[in-house]
């Protein structure tokens, strides 16, 4: 069983900027675009480092735990 995910932005980081904007994006998007999105082998996979710090993927991990998906459960690309 791989560790549970540890998203590396605080929620702080979607109050404004970039981080607001991308958040705001990826509410608007449906879950089955967000998953699809995740996919290991696509471009923005969701990619873990093995203690399961989330080094790609956190606001979209964000809005599915929002969406009560349970984030653990997705398949993952390990980076070192």
């Amino acid at each position: 069983m791989p560790p549970p995910l540890r998203p590396i932005h605080t929620d702080a980081v979607y109050q404004s900027g970039p981080g607001k904007l991308s958040l705001t994006y990826w509410r608007s998007r449906s879950t089955a675009d967000i998953l699809a999105s995740l996919l290991p082998g696509r471009a923005e996979a969701l990619r873990v480092k093995p203690d399961g710090r989330v080094m790609n993927g956190n606001t979209r991990l964000k809005v599915l735990a929002e969406r009560g998906v349970d984030i653990d459960q997705l398949p993952r690309e390990d980076v070192p």
